[in-house]
């Protein structure tokens, strides 16, 4: 029995596709000759609306070559059309031993020309046919099998082939007026193969501004080819043309005087530059930038009130942006210190006598809030951190400190490995009334802390990075501020730092008047000697009531 089971499924799809049936049915199929109406061998027997049959039929009866199968179906007493199928039966031990080929005319079985493969009863074959011995033009290819005992139907399959390519010899080209095949202006231009792809640059000195014509044609095989040409324009320096652009800062030193910006001139220019701030002091500016025509005329533009912290926050700003290169490796910990402010310190190992040649260290104390105004609406937040000093007791691994540089530039500590711990990221807490402040570290850089509103030291106080792009070097620490919901609602947007047993003077020598004068760059401390965090542009009369010392002088604000 040989199996056809692929065959008949597909024929029985088929028919039902277009026949739906109903209530009891049933599916007949005949070899060859018909038996009529109902007298076929039964397949299958189904109820419902459709039938899907796999089924294998018996074919060892019949002789082999082509046969038809017959099929139809039975619905409530009526038959459906007859579907026919050609189906061929091979010699049990048949096989395909020869596929051959002949171009535009057909050749006798076993005269073509002979393919390479392995015989077998089933052949997948790929190959590739030289067609290089063909004229141009439409041909046939003719193809069949042979097997041990027959040969195939002929598979003949038409298709073209194109002209041989010709090589490029020359490329010339002419403006406005043709001056002839062969006679306009050459470019060097050659290939093998027969098509051509390549930038010219050619030169429009000489021609009138206005709109203007070129022509472009190639020589192949001493013939040249039907002539290409394209329309442009010509152009030359017009009143709009922008040849020149440049800023000032404040003080407009008069047309071009001011800070030359590098650009591409044209009639319209992106300007991208990065304005020049190292010599502008702290406060508000405003910025001038202007452009110069071919004409000569120009206009300038002013942007005002741009606030610039000076140049240590900038600078600090920029640094936090570039990869300091901090680095701790084989007992040996280098920091890149680009400034003399405070910063955070958090590492897997600390010793006062590790870091003393190079830095200042100071341990967190404690965080007070301050409710200046008496609204009910804290409006500074102080993180008090003191000195420490040989003796003052060691400090701990994997823990927040702050450290200032006694100079700036790469600084390396040699670490006894005995004091070296697993580097842990822990969250140490320190609580208010009215907030929990907690201080996580951080062994590799941090971004995204500007959506987590995440406090970061910068120059004298810390802040949330007004961007996420800003990047937190490795062994450093940031706070998180989680407001209790107590008697006061914190609204400071920064956390002030006030260090104990800096050596700043707090003697007093005169007595201050409490009047309009901004605080400015003096420090602030109360009678006990803990530094008061203002901003420079309080007044010494907006101070809260009570007793201060301002840079050695007393100040009492009633």
């Amino acid at each position: 029995m040989k199996p056809i089971t692929h065959i008949l499924s597909g024929v029985v799809l088929a028919m039902l596709s277009v026949l739906s049936v109903q209530g009891q049915s049933r599916v007949e199929y005949f070899w060859d000759t018909d038996p009529g109406v109902g007298a076929g061998q039964v397949l299958q027997s189904f109820s419902g609306s459709s039938l899907t049959a796999s089924a294998e039929l018996d074919v060892s009866g019949l002789a082999p070559g082509i046969h038809q199968l017959g099929l139809r179906a039975l619905n409530d007493g009526y038959f459906s059309a007859t579907y026919y199928r050609s189906i061929y039966v091979p010699v049990e031990s048949e096989q395909i031993t020869r596929i051959e080929y002949s171009w535009d005319t057909a050749a006798a079985a076993g005269k073509g020309t002979a393919l390479s493969f392995t015989a077998g009863s089933a052949i997948d074959l790929t190959t590739t046919l030289s067609t290089k011995a063909l004229a141009p033009g439409i041909h046939t290819l003719y193809l069949r099998t042979l097997s041990t005992h027959h040969a195939s139907a002929l598979y003949a399959r038409t298709f073209f082939v194109p002209a041989t390519p010709h090589a490029v010899e020359a490329v010339e080209y002419f403006f406005d007026t043709d001056p002839g095949v062969g006679r306009a202006t050459r470019l060097s231009a050659t290939t093998d193969g027969g098509s051509l792809t390549k930038a010219f640059d050619v030169s429009t000195s000489g021609l009138a501004d206005g709109i203007h014509h070129i022509g472009i044609r190639t020589l192949t095989d001493a013939t040249w080819s039907a002539t290409y040409t394209r329309q442009f324009l010509v152009r030359s320096q017009v009143d709009n043309y922008i040849t020149s652009v440049e800023y000032f800062w404040d003080q407009d030193p008069g047309e071009g005087n001011g800070i030359v910006v590098d650009i591409t001139p044209g009639e319209e220019v992106d300007v991208d530059f990065l304005a020049d701030m190292y010599l502008l002091p702290e406060g508000t500016h405003t910025l001038g930038i202007r452009a110069r025509t071919g004409s000569g005329g120009s206009s300038t533009s002013l942007v005002k009130d741009i606030e610039f912290e000076g140049w240590d926050a900038l600078q600090e700003y920029i640094y936090s942006l570039e990869d300091t290169q901090d680095s701790f490796s084989g007992n040996v910990y280098q920091r890149d210190v680009r400034n003399l402010h405070w910063q955070p310190l958090y590492v897997p190992f600390v010793s006062y006598s590790d870091w003393s040649a190079h830095f200042e260290v100071a341990r967190i104390n404690a965080f007070y809030q301050y409710d200046d105004d008496e609204d009910g609406v804290v409006d500074r937040q102080v993180l008090e951190a003191i000195t420490v000093r040989p003796g003052n007791g060691d400090l701990k691994p994997n823990h927040p400190y702050l450290i200032r540089a006694k100079s700036t530039g790469k600084h390396t500590i040699k670490v006894d490995p005995a004091k070296v711990v697993a580097p842990q990221i822990n969250s140490v807490s320190c609580s208010t009334m009215e907030a929990v402040y907690t201080f996580t570290g951080n062994y590799s850089d941090l971004t995204g802390l500007h959506s987590a509103d995440r406090y970061r030291v910068k120059g004298d106080h810390f802040s949330v990075p007004p961007t996420d792009d800003e990047v937190l070097p490795p062994y450093r620490w940031y706070i998180t501020i989680d407001d209790l919901g107590n008697q006061l609602e914190a609204s400071a947007n920064s956390v002030y730092l006030r260090i104990i047993g800096e050596d700043e003077p707090t003697g007093i020598d005169d007595t201050l008047v409490a009047n309009d004068e901004p605080v400015g760059a003096r420090p602030v401390f109360d009678l006990q000697g803990r530094r008061v965090m203002v901003s420079p542009e309080t007044t010494l009369r907006q101070l809260p009531r009570g007793v201060y010392i301002v840079a050695g002088k007393k100040l009492i604000v009633k």
